[in-house]
């Protein structure tokens, strides 16, 4: 069986490209100190002003430095794991690429058009572009109704959809949470802060939220197309887990304090959504048959 040689490379500059951005953006801490900056709506924000996140606020660089750990310990590691298991033919090793390449493609664009404009920027893009890419490709190399037959039925498809479909909702209702109050007062989220738009309220309730809840409707019918955005939503959303353990860490290490509202809504709910993920990503991967190499695209060079 041959395996997509674009692909493969695709990925392969994803790892390259991460491993610099992800480095840089951990490791590289100058002397410089903090500042007070006055926003256009008359706030007075904290500057982190060091390294590469320096024009971001405190709590968003160092939230990307915990993002920069989680991606350079976890999701860097699994993305290699992943490809070298998918150069084998392996049809577990192609889904678990897949779903870590959707982690790589949304820490790419939330970098690109989110954190405050560095250095890095067009190492930013040319992951976000290398990741996208990469992910629709390997979206689309998968014969869904293989994949589909190699599906044990003993597979718990209500209690994963109903999974994937709640937070798909909670996700939604984490964000709106915060948007609506401000909007009803004429103002606009604490956290918006010195930036002009959160990158992550709009991606995650126009992309992530639709596209969670359709897995959990196509994997409640059993529809081929519900068996690859399952796993997939659910690799991302493990990772996002570990990913806010390690933004909390950084950012309660740079002084941010949260309240007992913000560390149950915003941390706990996404920890939990994660370890909840992270055990039904094992269950579906133990009931996957493991001769899947014909799940491929007939073994034809993509």
């Amino acid at each position: 069986m041959k395996v997509s040689r674009p692909l493969i490379v695709l990925a392969s500059l994803v790892a390259v490209l991460a491993l610099v951005y992800a480095g840089l953006g951990l490791f590289w801490q100058d002397a410089a100190s903090p500042f007070s900056f006055s926003t256009l709506r008359g706030q007075t924000v904290e500057i982190y002003g060091r390294g590469i996140y320096r024009l971001d606020t405190v709590i968003a660089a160092a939230g990307n430095r915990g993002t920069d750990a989680a991606t350079l310990f976890v999701a860097l590691p699994l993305l290699v794991i992943a490809l070298a298991w998918y150069r084998r033919g392996s049809l577990r090793g192609g889904l678990l690429l897949t779903g870590t390449l959707s982690y790589f493609l949304y820490n790419s664009a939330s970098l690109t058009f989110g954190a405050a404009w560095n250095a890095l920027v067009l190492i930013y893009t040319a992951a976000f572009s290398a990741s996208l890419f990469a992910f629709v490709l390997a979206f689309t190399v998968i014969d869904l109704p293989t994949l589909a037959a190699r599906v044990s039925p003993r597979l718990h498809h209500r209690g994963t959809a109903a999974f994937l479909i709640f937070a798909g909702i909670a996700t939604a209702l984490i964000w709106l949470s915060d948007i609506i109050p401000a909007m009803i007062q004429g103002s606009a989220p604490a956290v918006l802060a010195s930036y002009t738009t959160v990158f992550t309220y709009a991606f995650d309730l126009a992309v992530i939220t639709p596209a969670t809840i359709l897995a959990g409707v196509l994997l409640r019918r059993r529809a081929p197309l519900g068996y690859l955005l399952a796993p997939v939503l659910l690799i991302l959303c493990l990772l996002i887990g570990i990913v806010v353990v390690s933004q909390t860490v950084f950012q309660v290490n740079a002084g941010v304090a949260f309240n007992p509202g913000q560390f149950i809504g915003l941390v706990s709910s996404w920890v939990i959504m994660g370890a909840f993920a992270a055990g039904l990503t094992v269950s579906f991967f133990r009931h996957l048959d493991s001769q899947g190499a014909e799940a491929w695209s007939a073994g034809r060079k993509v």
